[in-house]
């Protein structure tokens, strides 16, 4: 063949080349973000800590003394625990994943290498991977180009809340919000049993996602059929069974019972408020703090309140055409807007759903107030004092706070006012996507079933 005829034969190859590699460039780029992701918390994993990992590992060494009948000595009275009182208010798939970090860890002593760096890394790993994960179903779950889905996932891999919460903070809220993201995932997809067996094991995770799943199950209900929805009720029902059994047998059904539905604190003033992300709970404690006033009857009213919303934004989600993911979504954002006590750490699981939200609505101010709301948290990085997360660094590392310092994350608090702004936004922002909802943001009928 000559090469006058070879040309176009190599042309076309050449042509086919470029256009795998622009099909495959976003995939390729996701990796490196996802290599970027995991770098960044894995580097802060073993040199940052707090009082949470050292009580997780009483916790863990607890079920490990005790095994079942763990939830007997959930309160956290025993010598060993650094902090009394301070007890395991959670469903039981977290103290398995930290019974299996101590496992392939073991360590006999809080004051340790263990606990000071090997025993963080354990700790954190599986929030992590769970973290990474929700990227990889952003990625998945996105409509459109490839390029959209890689900016949706980008958005969850670099948020600076994600990577606090899972390689610094290690709250375990994203091993959550990985289930809960799934489940919704899985119901777009028609794949209804997997999404209610996903929504079961988010709820053994945190107790707090039942606000989300609740709005899915009344959505779905106004667009199964009954013994379709009986069906997946009982899978999701299943899975709480099979998890929670084991914990049940020995005796322990109200210490059980306790641990999950009893709250963690009882309503009162928010101390100190830099840690304080409920609106209203904010701004009475702060009222209390500067003016002396007595709001406690406020902070107590805010529990029928919340109750009361809950149960009309089910009545809506059942009444209007909105989607499981929107409802989901304004069910945990009422939780996050009226309940007296937001920590940090429970923001995590509403920020993958608004970033699917903005990625599928087709409403543009939806889409920025979703994604207003998802960004908002990551303010609170830069107003409060990061470094002394890293209280604790081994030697070589004291570039580290000078880094934060270029990083604007100095060494300081600020004046409590500035936290009560940050979450009084959450909370308004929060509830406007709840009441805009259900009032504009409706879908069209052969729409509203399938998104």
């Amino acid at each position: 063949m000559s090469t006058n005829n070879l040309r176009p034969v190599l042309s076309l190859h050449n042509n086919r080349f470029v256009d795998r590699v622009k099909q495959s460039l976003p995939v390729i780029i996701l990796g490196l973000v996802l290599a970027i992701a995991a770098f960044i918390r894995f580097w802060a994993a073993p040199i940052s800590t707090g009082p949470d990992v050292e009580q997780f590992f009483a916790f863990a060494k607890t079920f490990k003394m005790h095994g079942l009948d763990f939830y007997r000595y959930a309160e956290a009275q025993l010598d060993y625990f650094p902090m009394k009182g301070w007890g395991f208010f959670y469903p039981p798939v977290w103290i398995l994943l930290l019974a299996l970090a101590l496992f392939v860890v073991p360590g006999s002593s809080l004051g340790g290498e263990m606990v000071a760096s090997v025993w963080r890394v354990a700790l954190k790993a599986p929030i992590i991977t769970a973290d990474l994960a929700i990227g990889v179903l952003l990625f998945w779950a996105v409509p459109g180009s490839k390029w959209k889905k890689l900016l949706f996932a980008s958005l969850w891999l670099l948020h600076p809340t994600a990577w606090f919460e899972s390689g610094v903070f290690g709250q375990f809220d994203a091993v959550a919000a990985a289930f809960l993201l799934a489940s919704v995932i899985m119901l777009i997809k028609k794949k209804d049993m997997l999404a209610f067996f996903l929504a079961g094991l988010a709820l053994m995770t945190k107790q707090h996602t039942l606000a989300a799943i609740a709005m899915m199950v009344i959505i779905c209900a106004r667009t199964m059929k009954f013994s379709r929805l009986l069906i997946n009720c009982l899978v999701a029902g299943a899975v709480a069974l099979v998890i929670s059994v084991p914990f049940l047998v020995t005796g322990n059904f109200f210490a059980y019972v306790r641990s999950i539905v009893a709250p963690g604190d009882s309503p009162g003033y928010q101390d100190p408020l830099c840690f304080s992300f409920s609106g209203f709970g904010a701004l009475f404690s702060w009222f209390h703090d500067v003016f002396g006033w007595d709001t406690t009857k406020f902070i107590v009213i805010m529990v029928p309140l919340l109750v009361i919303a809950l149960v009309v934004t089910g009545i809506l989600c059942y009444k209007r055409r909105i989607t499981p993911l929107q409802g989901m979504l304004a069910g945990f954002l009422v939780f996050v807007g009226l309940y007296y006590r937001i920590n940090y750490q429970y923001l995590i699981i509403y920020i993958p759903l608004a970033l699917l939200v903005a990625a599928r609505t087709q409403y543009k101010f939806e889409r920025v107030l979703a994604l207003v709301i998802a960004v908002l948290p990551a303010v609170w990085l830069w107003i409060t004092n990061i470094p002394w997360w890293f209280n604790d660094l081994p030697s070589g590392y004291a570039w580290v706070k000078p880094m934060f310092d270029h990083l604007g994350m100095p060494e300081r608090y600020l004046p409590d006012w500035t936290y009560v702004v940050l979450a009084g936004l959450i909370m308004c922002t929060s509830l406007a996507y709840v009441v805009l909802a259900f009032i504009k943001w409706q879908q069209p009928k052969e729409l509203s079933a399938d998104n």
